[in-house]
């Protein structure tokens, strides 16, 4: 008999009810966004009340400025007992504790749950990562439980998983990075006339993406993008393949493309980056998210020397 154990991620994924309901991933814990005004508004998971774009465009007005907000302890405790009480065991993936207090919220959370019910076992998973690196550690865990992978097993499996997961895109509204205190004023400017796009993918050691090379224009990101990808991703078959933007739609789809004539993905999944996470990404962002078959090098290092090589031809 399967193990049917609930897969839990905060509001560091991008999903959409499709997703979640293909994938048997429960509803994520509403958050919230503080908006420019200093209201608080919960997450807008699914887009219902106004576009991605519409969202990414108040951004690129460098007087919005807008935060995130973990859920609330008792939003947490209320969700995991609901899942204790039904008497499943749960595996919780938070984005990178680096980036948020989420890890550490889920985690007490988790342990006061399971005090009240010995029975049932909890496990949170730091991703190290963000966005649609998310999606495919919770679509992995399902697809594990699809499977008949036991509940230790599948913990195991993806604590290791994440850490193969790469990110293959760019981040270009230097202004929003600026302002974020990411890059210095005078290099925003500089980059931003002569159409500088950071690359980067994703670090384990720090968990946060690791800025790995740089390339002028557009055309110079697709002629190197799906190279890079063939020679991080070790053997593409069955690989699942999630690409994610901001404001950033045809050069994304233009990824989707690229990621369909080549690898033929097992799955694909297109989808906005969400309200909680762009917070903190801003505008300015096409991404792709796969799992090679060894982890990210310390420090990106190997991947760091493919990209400049790629850039040099």
């Amino acid at each position: 008999m399967k193990e049917s154990f609930a897969i839990l991620t905060d509001a560091g994924g991008d999903f959409t009810r499709e997703i979640i309901e293909k994938y048997g991933i429960e509803e994520t814990p509403i958050s919230t966004v503080v908006w420019p005004d200093g209201s608080n508004k919960e997450t807008d998971i699914y887009w219902d009340k106004m576009t991605p774009n519409e969202y990414f465009t108040l951004m690129t007005n460098k007087k919005n400025n807008f935060s995130s907000s973990i859920p609330s302890p008792q939003t947490i405790n209320d969700r995991l007992t609901a899942l204790a009480k039904a008497g499943r065991n749960v595996v919780v993936i938070t984005i990178s504790s680096t980036m948020s207090g989420g890890y550490s919220a889920f985690t007490v959370g988790a342990r006061e749950v399971m005090e009240q019910y010995p029975e049932v076992k909890i496990k949170v998973i730091d991703s190290l990562r963000y966005s649609g690196a998310i999606d495919l550690i919770a679509i992995e865990a399902s697809l594990c439980r699809e499977k008949g992978m036991d509940f230790d097993s599948t913990v195991k499996y993806l604590q290791d998983f994440r850490l193969r997961i790469h990110q293959c895109g760019f981040i270009d509204d230097l202004f929003f990075l600026a302002r974020k205190g990411r890059i210095a004023k005078g290099k925003a400017f500089m980059g931003n006339m002569i159409g500088i796009k950071p690359l980067g993918d994703l670090c384990n050691e720090t968990g946060q993406t690791q800025i790995i090379g740089k390339a002028r224009g557009y055309k110079t990101v697709m002629k190197l993008f799906p190279e890079y990808i063939k020679r991080t991703i070790g053997d593409p078959t069955n690989k699942s393949f999630v690409v994610t933007y901001s404001l950033r739609e045809p050069q994304a789809l233009e990824m989707k493309k690229m990621i369909e004539e080549t690898f033929n993905p097992k799955n694909l999944i297109f989808v906005p980056v969400g309200q909680s996470t762009g917070c903190n990404v801003g505008p300015g962002l096409a991404a792709a998210f796969y799992a090679g078959d060894e982890p990210v090098s310390p420090m990106c290092e190997k991947e760091a020397v493919i990209l400049n090589e790629l850039l040099k031809k």
